[in-house]
């Protein structure tokens, strides 16, 4: 039997062992005009439109993607019949036990699905390269069109500049907040209507000596590490921006929810540009005197010099999780022990509605996270890492507490609410 073999010639040596020792390959077949006329293990390679059709009994295709070149031939004339797709998957080639040594066209075809991946892998490698390359210029141009909007959202040293500036309050919006306010559960806060409905007005309001801060998100991530890149990327489909847009005003000045983030979420070796920003923070209450609202185990300053600028140090205690279902008594607790003082509030979405109403009462207040986690992180060095005696619902395992005695952090303490 004489056939025609069509591409795979890369793996030329591999195709002679395929074939049974009474098979004859007669002809190369390629559509390149580059290969037409050269000798190929003493065998000329034609072109699809002249190769010798009357002395081919079977035309093998070892092109991968062969539905195109199937239809070439056929469209000159072949018959269907006479075609066999070597690599498609659909064929079972014990149907051709008289042309394939069928252990050696197993791993052949194995070869070929490696070597088809791995130009994909190429592909899709040049693509994201391209991409990187143009994707500022395709962007800026379809901004100035119109076509993407961004919200307008301060840097992260505007905002404690602000903060420290005007003694404004701060209620931060993260995707936590944005989900309960989406009728999506958190996983520290029990489904609550009344409060999504709360964090929606919040987010929509416009009072004096208080401002919102989202998430920067939305735009280039400029100078966050690569990890938390991917991270808000995942999450930040269209779809869910779409949702986004819809409670944001986007002729609004926003300020940045990553205030509470100095460390974490950059390059973790960059350790001098985390110590400045934490440095900057510290400014805010230098010499102030700060009544802590916080859950139970959050224990901020214990363990670490973060808060030591400070002139005194109180606490509120609430619960770890689910506190909004006793916010009434949080936030009368806070207006008896927090006059004159700056309130810092550790307490997830509950502490974004607090630090509003606190404001609206003429406090100064400020929801300031997972700050004291950061600066945990921060002094170990290693990123994320558990903190064995501080709770935090981000890390698998971390929200189990081995709470050390201390004397200070017991002091501290002036009200414990549902605890």
């Amino acid at each position: 039997m004489k056939i025609a073999v069509m591409g795979g010639i890369r793996r030329i040596k591999e195709i002679n062992r395929v074939f049974k020792s009474d098979i004859e390959i007669a002809v190369y077949i390629d559509n390149d005009p580059l290969m037409w006329g050269k000798m190929i293990e003493g065998k000329k390679v034609y072109s699809p439109y002249d190769f010798p059709r009357s002395i081919i009994d079977r035309i093998v295709i070892f092109i991968y993607d062969h539905a195109a070149v199937d239809q070439e031939l056929i469209d000159l004339g072949i018959d269907a019949g006479k075609i066999i797709d070597f690599n498609d998957q659909s064929v079972d080639l014990l149907v051709y036990e008289d042309i394939f040594e069928q252990d050696v066209a197993d791993r052949l075809r194995l070869l070929f699905r490696i070597d088809y991946m791995d130009k994909k892998i190429k592909a899709l490698e040049d693509c994201h390269q391209y991409f990187e390359q143009n994707y500022l210029y395709e962007a800026v141009g379809k901004l100035r069109n119109g076509e993407i909007r961004l919200p307008k959202i301060h840097s992260v040293e505007e905002t404690y500049e602000k903060i420290i500036a005007d003694r404004c309050s701060l209620s931060r919006y993260g995707d936590g907040e944005f989900e309960i306010i989406l009728g999506n559960r958190a996983v520290y806060q029990q489904e609550d209507r009344r409060l999504a409905e709360r964090l929606k007005d919040i987010l929509m309001s416009d009072l004096d000596g208080h401002i919102i801060a989202i998430a920067d998100d939305y735009g280039t991530m400029e100078g966050l590490r690569c990890e938390n890149r991917n991270v808000i990327r995942k999450y930040m489909t269209e779809g869910k921006r779409c949702e986004h847009y819809a409670l944001l005003d986007m002729d609004k000045e926003y300020f940045n929810a990553y205030i509470s983030r100095p460390y974490v979420i950059y390059p973790i070796e960059e350790k001098e540009r985390a110590k400045k920003r934490f440095d900057a923070l510290k400014r805010i209450w230098d010499k102030q005197e700060i009544l802590f609202v916080e859950g139970d185990k959050t224990r901020m300053g214990v363990g670490n010099d973060l808060f030591s600028n400070a002139d005194r140090v109180e606490r509120i205690i609430a619960p770890n999780e689910n506190a909004f279902r006793v916010y009434d008594e949080i936030y009368d607790a806070v207006i008896k022990y927090g006059h004159n003082k700056l309130i810092l509030i550790a307490l997830g979405p509950t502490a974004t509605v607090l630090a509003y109403d606190l404001a609206r009462s003429g406090y100064w207040a400020l929801d300031v996270g997972h700050l004291d986690l950061e600066y945990e992180w921060f002094l170990k060095g290693k990123g994320y890492s558990y903190i064995p005696h501080k709770y935090n619902n981000e890390l698998l395992g971390d929200t189990n507490v081995i709470l050390n005695d201390d004397q200070d952090h017991r002091n501290s303490i002036v009200l414990r609410v549902a605890i």
